[in-house]
């Protein structure tokens, strides 16, 4: 889930050029620009995707229970070379983009979503996160936050879960705390800390750290659960509303099976091997260098 951008209100209508124009004005029309036909080619690979969309209700709902006219709402377009969710990949090590909107309104309340294309079995698929929340300034100049998410795939919906959260946010630091009651739509209590910062150099660059920790609160039927740590560390430069971001992931290895051990031929497809950290996929590998680039409106 990416953090909310908050952004100027709404300026007069832009041409198809990017001049501003008055009312009834007949721009000229001009040639799509590289970065007009690179954001294209980005959101062409979510056109699959669209069928999710109607699983987002809380957007509208929020919006008219606040208002639009105080509210702020932006939007982002990202390609990875792997997108990976609390450190495994869900695209099978493989390009893949996502996109955010977000929204904002002025009493601190805010709803927002994440589409992203995935492959977590060798198969292609869609994973949609939809979230919403109230955040509230303290006088320390700190921030809290308590919400609510819900994760589903657009094949697999045995996978799908929902998960609660707090967190706590300052200039350049924060933390989350989530709870899920059915992590990955099993019978297996889960909860995930994360912590967040970053460090400005100069000329728009500046490094970012994330470090997570999945724990079990409980055991899954016939499996030994144990908690799986993910970091992420890299250097981000920003040009305008574009971002290039590369960065280095790791997290906990999966313990295999014991050779003793027989196979279970009987466990959901979804379920994490035996003896392994709560799993969507079959990612053997721990540590990737991932490049990202991003587009905000």
């Amino acid at each position: 889930m990416r953090h909310r951008r908050h952004r100027q209100q709404p300026l007069p209508p832009l041409s198809r050029t990017g001049r501003r124009v008055a009312w009834g004005a007949d721009p000229p029309l001009a040639l799509p620009t590289p970065l007009s036909l690179a954001i294209s080619a980005a959101l062409l690979p979510l056109l699959p995707l669209l069928p999710l969309l109607p699983l987002l209700p809380l957007l509208p709902l929020l919006l008219l229970a606040a208002g639009a006219a105080s509210a702020q709402t932006s939007a982002s377009v990202t390609l990875s070379s792997d997108y990976r969710w609390r450190g495994e990949s869900l695209s099978d090590g493989r390009a893949a983009p996502q996109l955010v909107i977000n929204y904002d309104s002025a009493a601190g309340w805010y709803a927002g979503a994440q589409l992203a294309g995935v492959r977590p079995r060798e198969r292609d698929d869609a994973q949609l996160i939809a979230y919403a929340g109230l955040a509230r300034r303290l006088a320390s100049g700190w921030s809290w936050e308590a919400g609510a998410s819900a994760t589903a795939y657009r094949r697999d919906h045995a996978g799908d879960y929902q998960e609660g959260f707090v967190g706590l946010a300052g200039e350049r630091f924060s933390a989350r705390l989530y709870l899920a009651p059915r992590y990955l739509g099993r019978e297996l209590r889960t909860a995930y800390i994360e912590l967040n910062g970053f460090h400005p150099l100069q000329d728009g660059l500046k490094l970012i750290a994330h470090l997570g920790l999945l724990q079990p609160l409980s055991q899954g039927a016939g499996e030994q659960q144990r908690s799986n740590a993910d970091l992420r560390l890299g250097v981000e430069a920003t040009l305008g509303d574009a971002s290039l971001q590369l960065a280095w992931l790791a997290r906990t290895r999966k313990q295999q099976r014991p050779s003793s051990a027989a196979p279970s031929y009987a466990a959901p497809a979804y379920a994490a091997p035996t003896y392994a950290a709560p799993s969507y996929t079959n990612d053997p590998a721990p540590n990737a260098l991932v490049l990202s680039l991003s587009y905000s409106f």
